[in-house]
């Protein structure tokens, strides 16, 4: 009767922990699919982000060319009124 109480003992305290391992297992599963909807959502926040990033700095660039384009006006008037003063 010893050993029979003993195999009792020990198939209960391996149904105890295996639905101790069951219940984590549950439970990492679960943040796991949390764990995916932040990163879904962080995904989405990065890649909206990523598109107004690149439409600024395409305005920028745009801007950018603009500005140079009357620098360069700029240095050539300057330069025909230099030409113009040393004529004077």
């Amino acid at each position: 009767m010893k050993s029979e109480d003993r195999i009792i003992e020990l198939l209960s305290e391996y149904l105890k922990k295996t639905d101790q391992q069951i219940d984590r297992t549950g439970q990492l599963e679960k943040s796991m699919e949390n764990m995916g909807r932040s990163v879904e959502i962080m995904s989405k926040a990065i890649a909206e982000h990523s598109i107004k990033f690149n439409q600024v700095n395409e305005r920028l660039n745009e801007q950018g060319s603009a500005i140079k384009e009357m620098l360069k006006e700029l240095v050539s008037l300057s330069k025909r009124v230099s030409s113009v003063e040393d004529k004077c």
